[in-house]
């Protein structure tokens, strides 16, 4: 019985930990991109770099949440943080690099919902 316990135990370590990788990992190509905005624009600062910003920070966050306090919630705060970051991607202005950040973005959720199944619900 408590080899199933610890199983789950690490199972569950486990996604988090790829959880928390992922909001880095994302963090860190945004602040990378909005980096290369900045080089390359004249006013770098309009509604996408702000988003951009604040995505960035908020993932950051979320990131120290979700391995202080693993939770349903806290994973999902992450995941309303990268689906945020997607406001960026305006209607009518999409290119190809429009397309690699919805596509970079779709794969880091991956291990954000996968924690969010492994995880427990909430008792309260």
């Amino acid at each position: 019985m408590t080899d199933a316990r610890d199983d789950e135990e690490k199972t569950r370590r486990r996604a988090v930990r790829w959880a928390c990788i992922s909001l880095v990992a994302f963090s860190a190509l945004t602040a990378l991109a909005l980096a290369a905005f900045f080089k390359s624009s004249e006013s770098p600062w309009r509604l996408a770099s702000f988003i951009a910003t604040v995505s960035a920070l908020g993932a950051l966050v979320t990131c120290v949440l979700v391995f202080r306090a693993p939770s349903r919630k806290t994973v999902g705060a992450g995941i309303g943080v990268m689906l945020f970051s997607l406001l960026r991607a305006l209607p009518g202005s999409w290119s190809s690099s429009t397309y690699a950040l919805v596509a970079i973005t779709a794969v880091l959720l991956i291990p954000l919902v996968h924690a969010v199944i492994i995880l427990p619900r909430s008792t309260r």
